[in-house]
């Protein structure tokens, strides 16, 4: 919604903008575990993040047509977000693979606890 606020704001888009928000289903809906819903979880927000900077290249490359707002917009609302999300992931993944490492069935409800917030 962010985006579309920021298009609708500079004027660039001026009809019906219902055809731009798709949410899509995802792929899987099955996982082994957690350690394999983590890392997949990881591997879509990588893939969000390699969508995002690849429109920034698309918007640096034309020297006619470069956009920096676009740019700089995008750099400062969506990327650092999506970086730390991605640091949060694979932490988690890392952490839950070692407390599994200890001993597979308390070491995920343990994880699962800390998740929710609740003490042990």
């Amino acid at each position: 919604m962010k985006l579309i606020e920021y298009l609708l704001m500079r004027g660039e888009l001026t009809n019906d903008v219902t055809s731009l928000i798709q949410v899509r289903a995802p792929q899987r809906n099955k996982w082994e575990g957690g350690v394999d819903a983590l890392e997949h979880a990881l591997k879509m927000e990588s893939d969000v993040t390699k969508s995002i900077r690849t429109v920034i290249k698309a918007c640096e490359d034309d020297p006619e047509f470069n956009d920096y707002h676009l740019v700089d917009y995008l750099t400062g609302e969506f990327l650092e977000e999506q970086y730390k999300g991605q640091r949060d992931l694979a932490g988690k993944a890392s952490t839950l693979k070692k407390m599994l490492d200890r001993n597979s069935a308390l070491g995920e409800f343990i994880f699962d606890k800390k998740l929710m917030g609740m003490d042990i």
